[in-house]
């Protein structure tokens, strides 16, 4: 199993090299410097296969934001040309979800827009499951941009500071996917892609959500090791955990073999989701995967900090 996640891992990093050389070498070229391009899903965390598809996000960072068709137009096709000659899967609904995303969307946080122009989602997956593909050091300084709004109070409680506007914020994103998974229940799914979608939720996007609580919930933290959690992957942060608590070692280890079984099963056909006992395995592993990670890792780490106790949930 480690070695099934190390080569995934290689072959991720492999595939996301030559996406940002495309996409780099294709753009470069002044009028786009103010676009900053960032991939979340499977191949932001190093987990891609081969039936992964690309999940990109598109910032606008001019002052007058772009507006005009034929440039979106243009931008776009490249892009879509960019992703079929790298061998992805099409884009989901034929790109419906690519376009600009004014960078003042994701800085006004709170705000009742952002729960309706896609700029939650966006900020959301920039913090917890981005790599950047275009302009980098503008994609550094939305970062730093955003988390100085989660850390307007630090300098008054910067000993003790826990930035629970954050993780409630990352709790909020969580409550949505799974909101989101029952109103988008589709019955014209086959079984293949509906059990997917669950299995999904319980795996990659709770590793992604609750890998990150729990580095916030790891002791009072700064701005700069928020930054370095941003950059990790999930299995990175869940790393650092393990190495700062060394009693955290064996779940963490447990955590990975389970979630090995997961990126395994992607080889399987949908025949194999016929067998009702094989349905009965795959997800009675997702709920030890769920006891792992949520009860096991994130209570031990949230118990070594009594002075979280009143302020977040217990887990």
């Amino acid at each position: 199993m480690e070695e099934l996640i190390k080569n995934t891992i290689i072959k991720s990093q492999e595939k996301l090299k030559l996406l940002k050389d495309s996409i780099t070498e294709t753009y470069n070229n002044e009028k786009y410097n103010k676009i900053i391009v960032y991939v979340c899903g499977s191949l932001a965390r190093n987990e891609m296969v081969e039936s992964s598809d690309l999940d990109l996000f598109f910032i606008d960072i001019n002052e007058k934001p772009q507006s005009s068709n034929l440039e979106k137009y243009t931008f776009f096709s490249k892009m879509y040309e960019i992703n079929k000659s790298n061998h992805f899967q099409d884009p989901s609904k034929q790109g419906y979800y690519w376009d600009f995303i004014p960078q003042n969307n994701l800085l006004d946080i709170g705000s009742r827009e952002e729960d309706f122009n896609n700029s939650f989602t966006a900020r959301m997956l920039l913090i917890l499951e981005s790599k950047p593909l275009l302009n980098e050091t503008n994609y550094e300084e939305l970062l730093n941009m955003i988390l100085d709004k989660y850390f307007e109070d630090y300098n008054e409680h910067s000993e003790d500071f826990y930035p629970l506007f954050l993780m409630n914020d990352i709790l909020r994103y969580w409550y949505t996917l799974t909101l989101n998974y029952e109103y988008r229940k589709d019955p014209n799914d086959n079984k293949n892609k509906r059990y997917w979608k669950r299995l999904k939720l319980k795996y990659a996007r709770l590793l992604t959500c609750f890998s990150f609580i729990a580095c916030l919930c790891s002791g009072a933290v700064s701005k700069n090791e928020v930054l370095r959690f941003i950059h990790y992957t999930p299995f990175e942060r869940l790393d650092y955990l393990a190495e700062k608590f060394s009693e955290l070692l064996e779940i963490v280890i447990d955590i990975k073999q389970e979630y090995a079984y997961f990126i395994q099963l992607h080889s399987e056909n949908s025949q194999w989701w016929e067998d009702e006992t094989n349905k009965k395995t795959a997800f009675s592993h997702a709920e030890n995967f769920h006891s792992l990670l949520i009860h096991q890792l994130l209570k031990k780490v949230v118990e070594k900090n009594p002075s979280l106790q009143n302020k977040i949930d217990m887990f």
